[in-house]
C-alpha cells in the first residue's frame, strides 16, 4: 500500500472515532438568509513539500471568492449570499489534513469543502467528506484513484492524470522518439502518471528503458538520474512536484546530462521554476498543462481565460499556472450548482453537479456520474491536456496536441551552449 495512503487511513480511523459524536446536520446552512455567508472550508499547504503548489491553489480559491462576492454573492433561490472561506495549513501531511477537515466540519461547521493540493491528500481527506456527506471539490487533484472509490461527494474540473502525458508523447513520437525513461516520486498521483505514461508509450511503440522511483521529499536524486543517464533515452519524463522538477533539472545540469527531450509533469508550469533556475536553464523543458490563457475559453463570470490571467497578474503580481485556474473553476462549479439547485442542500447541489454541462474560462466542465463508462465518479473525464515547452524567455509555448500547437517541439540545448 502507498505509504501516504496507509498513514492517512490510520488517521481517518482515529479521527473518525474522536469526532463521530459531533457530526453536524449536512443541510444546516439551508436556513441561512442574506446575511449568512456560505461557509467553505479548505485545508491547503502553506508549508511543507507542497507549499508552492498550495499557494497557487489557495490563490485560485481566493480569485473565485473575490469575484463572486464582488457581485454580491451566490444567488440562492433569489437571495444573494456571500461566501466565506476558512483556511488552515495542512503542512503537506495527510494526518494534519485529515484533522483539519474534521475541524472544519465539526467545529467550524462549513457547508462545503475545497480540497488540498495533491491527490494523495485529497484521497485521505475525502473519506471525511463522505462520512459527513459534505461535497468536496478537488480543486488541485487529478489522479484517477481520487474518483474510483465511488465517493459520491468528491468532484474535480481537472483532466485526469491518466491523460497528462498523452499529447506530449504523441508529439514526441512524431519527432522520432523511440526510447524514454521515467523517474517519479512515490506518492499516489505521480505513480498513477508513471503507470499511464509507461502504458501509453509502449502502446505507441516506444521502448521504456528505465523507471526510477524516488521519495517525494528526496533532496538528492543523483543515483537515480545517473542510472537513467546510462541508458541514453531519447526522452526523459519526470513526475513530481515543482521542487522535484527543480531538483531534477539541477541534477541534470550537475552531471552534464542533457537528454534530447525532457517532459516534466508539474514544475515548468509554475513561475517559480523559471524564477529560481533562470530562463536559460529552464529553456526547452516541456510539461503538460490543464489550462492556457486564450480568448477561446470564456464565461460570463470571469470573462475569457485571458481576462482571468490578467486579473490574476493584477492581484498577485505574477503569472498564474494552471493550478489557480483549476481551483477557481472548482469554485465556479459550486456556484453554478448552487444557483441551479436554488439551494445549499447537499443532495440538491450534488445532483446539479451531475447534471452540469457548461463552458467556462477554464474549458468545458461536466462531471461523470455513477453509470459513466469510465467507472469514475465526479471526474471531468472528457477534458484533454495540453503540452507546453519553455522558450528562451521562459514563456510557455503550446507544442501539443499537434493540431493546435503554436510551435514545433525543440530539442534541449547542451548545458554548455546556454
Amino acid at each position: 500500500m502507498n505509504r501516504l495512503l496507509s498513514a492517512a487511513s490510520t488517521a481517518v480511523f482515529a479521527g473518525s472515532l474522536f469526532l463521530a459524536a459531533y457530526a453536524p446536520n449536512a443541510n444546516s446552512a439551508e436556513s441561512g438568509g442574506a446575511n449568512t455567508p456560505i461557509k467553505i472550508g479548505a485545508a491547503v499547504s502553506d508549508t511543507g513539500k507542497f507549499a508552492i503548489e498550495g499557494l497557487s491553489t489557495k490563490r485560485g480559491y481566493e480569485m473565485w471568492a473575490d469575484e463572486v462576492n464582488a457581485r454580491g454573492g451566490i444567488d440562492v433561490g433569489g437571495t444573494k449570499r456571500k461566501v466565506q472561506i476558512i483556511y488552515y495549513d495542512d503542512q503537506s501531511e495527510p494526518e494534519t489534513a485529515i484533522k483539519l477537515i474534521q475541524r472544519l466540519v465539526s467545529q467550524d461547521k462549513v457547508d462545503f469543502l475545497f480540497g488540498p493540493y495533491s491527490s494523495g491528500l485529497t484521497i485521505a481527506t475525502s473519506a471525511i467528506a463522505a462520512k459527513y456527506k459534505k461535497i468536496m471539490f478537488a480543486g488541485a487533484a487529478a489522479a484517477n484513484s481520487v474518483f474510483n472509490h465511488k465517493n459520491k461527494y468528491v468532484f474535480s474540473p481537472l483532466s485526469l492524470t491518466s491523460s497528462y502525458t498523452t499529447s506530449g508523447l504523441e508529439a514526441l513520437k512524431a519527432k522520432g522518439v523511440k526510447t524514454i525513461a521515467v523517474m517519479h516520486s512515490d506518492d499516489a498521483p505521480m505513480t498513477d502518471i508513471k503507470n499511464a505514461t509507461v502504458k501509453q508509450a509502449e502502446a505507441m511503440g516506444m521502448k521504456v528503458l528505465s523507471v526510477q522511483t524516488v521519495p517525494a521529499d528526496a533532496t538528492d536524486i543523483t543515483g537515480a538520474m545517473r542510472q537513467i543517464q546510462e541508458k541514453h533515452p531519447d526522452a526523459f519524463v519526470e513526475a513530481g512536484t515543482t521542487l522535484m522538477g527543480m531538483l531534477a533539472t539541477r541534477t541534470m545540469r550537475n552531471i552534464g546530462w542533457a537528454p534530447t527531450y525532457v517532459l516534466m509533469i508539474q514544475a515548468p508550469t509554475e513561475v517559480t521554476f523559471v524564477k529560481e533556475l533562470g530562463a536559460a536553464t529552464a529553456q526547452g523543458i516541456m510539461a503538460p498543462t490543464q489550462w492556457v490563457p486564450t480568448d477561446n475559453l470564456k464565461d460570463k463570470y470571469f470573462g475569457t481565460a485571458r481576462d482571468y490571467f490578467n486579473a490574476y497578474v493584477k492581484k498577485y503580481g505574477s503569472n498564474p499556472s494552471y493550478l489557480p485556474a483549476g481551483a477557481s473553476a472548482a469554485g465556479l462549479s459550486l456556484q453554478l450548482a448552487i444557483e441551479k439547485a436554488g439551494s445549499t442542500d447537499t443532495e440538491k447541489v450534488r445532483q446539479a453537479l451531475l447534471d452540469m454541462k457548461v463552458n467556462t474560462f477554464y474549458g468545458p466542465i461536466s462531471y461523470s456520474g455513477p453509470n459513466d463508462p469510465s467507472g469514475l465518479m465526479g471526474a471531468n473525464v472528457h477534458r484533454k491536456m495540453l503540452t507546453i515547452q519553455l522558450d528562451a524567455k521562459g514563456n510557455q509555448i503550446v507544442v501539443a496536441p499537434l493540431d493546435i500547437a503554436e510551435a514545433p517541439i525543440q530539442p534541449l540545448k547542451p548545458w554548455n551552449a546556454r
